[in-house]
């Protein structure tokens, strides 16, 4: 045997040792980036963990009512948003503590110091 047919036999198998020296690595690899993967799915689900949905009463099931023929529509009741009006020359009859209510109806500030005259001058404006 030459020395030739000897160093290539060598050069061979060394090749071969690495190669699956390589594949044992790769192999070893993909079971980490498996086994680190699993391990952040378990931190993340524990992380990440929803509050548990807040006990909801009981819902009446939804049981659709048969179309009325023809029926006229029930006209809903509507809010008075008008202010009430205040008579401003009844106004010098009342007492402060009256004013102060009156304007406590109508949700305007007021100082609790505030004259009897400034009261009506704010009951004025908003008249």
């Amino acid at each position: 045997m030459d020395l030739t047919h000897a160093t290539i036999v060598v050069l061979a198998s060394m090749m071969f040792v690495l190669s699956g020296m390589v594949g044992y690595l790769y192999w070893q690899h993909t079971r980490l980036n498996q086994s680190i993967q699993s391990l952040a799915v378990v931190v993340s689900s524990i992380v990440n963990v929803a509050p548990p949905p807040a006990p909801q009463e009981e819902e009446e099931e939804a049981v659709p009512e048969p179309p009325k023929a023809q029926a006229e529509p029930e006209p809903e009741p509507e809010e008075d948003d008008r202010v009430s009006v205040v008579d401003v020359d009844d106004l010098q009859s009342k007492t402060a503590a009256q004013l102060r209510e009156l304007l406590d109806k109508k949700g305007i500030p007021y100082g609790k110091r505030d004259s009897k005259t400034t009261l009506i001058e704010l009951l004025k404006a908003t008249a």
